[in-house]
C-alpha cells in the first residue's frame, strides 16, 4: 500500500482511540505501533495533554502554508509533481510518529471539524533559550562607499549622485532610473547578513530575491551591451525580457545568460545550483563551455564539474516564498539552513542520524518549533545556548 495512504489509515485509529470510538481490534493495533519504538508512545501521551495540544493549535494558526504554497506553484511554469494536501497542512515528516500526527492534523482541519479539535505536535517549548526567526533586513552599499542599513518598516527615498531614485519600503528596494542618457554607470551592492533577507527591483524592471547571507552587486543603470550583475549565497531571479541586451548573473567563477526568465541560483559552501524555473539560461564556465537548461532543469557545478539533472523547482524557490521545504535531506544539510537564517552557531556533537528528512514548515517559526519537529522526525537531540545549538543523538 502507499506510504501515504498507510499515513492516513494510522493517524485515522489514533483518532477513533482518542475519540474512544476504537474497537478491540483497533485498540490491539495501536498497542502494536505504540510498542514498536518509544517514540511513538511519546507521541501518543502528548497528543492527550491539553496544554500541549493547545500549544499546537496556536502554532498551527501561525502558518498559512497553503496560500504560501499556491503562490510558489503559480512561479513554476512546468507542471508541479502530484501531492497529497497533507503535504500543505503542516509538515510532512518521514518518521513513524510525525507523519501520524500529520495524518491527524489533516483529519483535523477539514472544514466540518471545529478549530479547537484540531490536533497537532506538540509544540510545548522544552528548550532554556529561543530565537526568533530572521526576517528583512539589509546593507545597502552606494556608488560613493555610503552604506545605508535596511529593515522591514518605513520608507525612505535615496538618491545615487546619477540621479537614479531608490524607494524603501515593505522590505524591498526599486530603483528609478532619472536619465537615459547616463554614459557610466555607479553600482551598488545589497547584502543580507545571517538571519536577513531582501526585495529588490533593479532599474530595468528585474526583480531579485537575496536569501540569508547573500550579496548582489550591480549598476544603478544599465547602459552596456549586456546587463550584468554578481552574487554571492543565494537569490531568485525574475528578469525582465530584452533580447537586444542579455542578463548575465556571476556567481562564484560561473556566469549564467539569459534573456528573460525566472531562476534561483544558490551559491552556499563552493557549489552554484542554478534551477530554471521558466524561460532559458545558459550556464558558463571559464573557457566558454555552456550548458544550455529547459524548465525545471538544474546546473550544479563543483570544482568546474558540472552536472544537468531534473530538479524539485518547488523546493529550489520555497525560500522565497517562506518557506523551508526539505525533501530526502540529510539532516546536516537541514540545519545548515536553519543555521543560516536564525544565525546560529553548530555544534555537532559525535555521529547524527543517517534517515533522510522530507516536509516543509513556516521560516517564520520560532527556532524551537523547528527543533522539536526535527527530533520527531529523527530522534536528534538539541540544546540551545544563546545563538549556539548543540546537535547529537
Amino acid at each position: 500500500m502507499d506510504q501515504h495512504h498507510d499515513t492516513f489509515d494510522q493517524a485515522a485509529l489514533i483518532l477513533r482511540c482518542l475519540r474512544g470510538e476504537a474497537t478491540s481490534a483497533e485498540q490491539q493495533q495501536l498497542q502494536i505501533w505504540l510498542a514498536a519504538d518509544p517514540r511513538h508512545e511519546a507521541l501518543y501521551r502528548d497528543l492527550q495533554d491539553p496544554e500541549q495540544l493547545a500549544a499546537g493549535i496556536a502554532f498551527q494558526e501561525t502558518i498559512d502554508v497553503q496560500a504560501d504554497w499556491e503562490a510558489v506553484q503559480a512561479r513554476i511554469s512546468t507542471p508541479p509533481p502530484v501531492r497529497r494536501p497533507v503535504w500543505i497542512k503542516l509538515a510532512a515528516w518521514t518518521a513513524a510518529a510525525a507523519a501520524v500526527v500529520t495524518g491527524i492534523v489533516w483529519l483535523y482541519s477539514r472544514p466540518e471539524n471545529s478549530r479547537d479539535a484540531r490536533i497537532v505536535a506538540d509544540q510545548s517549548h522544552t528548550f532554556r533559550n529561543d530565537v526568533l526567526p530572521g526576517g528583512n533586513q539589509a546593507v545597502l552599499q552606494l556608488g560613493n562607499g555610503k552604506t545605508v542599513t535596511l529593515g522591514s518598516n518605513g520608507s525612505q527615498t535615496i538618491t545615487e549622485a546619477d540621479g537614479t531614485t531608490i524607494q524603501r519600503g515593505n522590505g524591498s528596494l526599486v530603483y528609478t532610473d532619472a536619465s537615459d542618457s547616463a554614459t557610466t554607470s555607479l553600482y551598488n551592492t545589497l547584502t543580507t547578513n545571517r538571519a536577513g533577507q531582501y526585495q529588490l527591483t533593479l532599474e530595468d524592471g528585474t526583480k531579485v530575491w537575496l536569501n540569508a547571507a547573500s550579496s548582489l552587486t550591480f549598476p544603478v543603470h544599465f547602459n552596456g551591451a549586456e546587463r550584468k550583475v554578481a552574487l554571492t549565497g543565494e537569490g531568485y531571479f525574475e528578469v525582465a525580457a530584452n533580447a537586444r541586451q542579455p542578463f548575465k548573473v556571476t556567481v562564484n567563477g560561473v556566469d549564467v545568460l539569459v534573456l528573460g526568465t525566472s531562476f534561483n541560483i544558490g551559491a552556499y559552501d563552493h557549489t552554484v545550483n542554478t534551477t530554471l524555473v521558466s524561460g532559458a539560461v545558459k550556464v558558463q564556465l571559464p573557457g566558454k563551455r555552456s550548458w544550455q537548461l529547459v524548465p525545471g532543469q538544474q546546473a550544479r557545478v563543483q570544482h568546474e564539474q558540472v552536472s544537468i539533472t531534473y530538479a524539485d523547482t518547488e523546493k529550489a524557490i520555497a525560500w522565497k516564498e517562506g518557506i523551508f521545504y526539505f525533501k530526502d535531506d540529510d539532516l546536516r544539510d537541514i540545519m545548515e539552513q536553519v543555521a543560516r537564517w536564525y544565525d546560529l552557531e553548530l555544534d555537532f556533537k559525535g555521529p547524527l542520524p543517517t534517515g533522510k528528512i522530507s516536509g516543509n514548515i513556516s521560516r517564520q517559526a520560532r527556532l524551537s518549533q523547528v527543533l522539536e519537529m526535527l527530533n520527531y522526525v529523527s530522534g536528534a537531540h538539541f540544546d540551545i545556548r544563546g545563538r549556539k545549538v548543540s546537535v547529537g543523538l
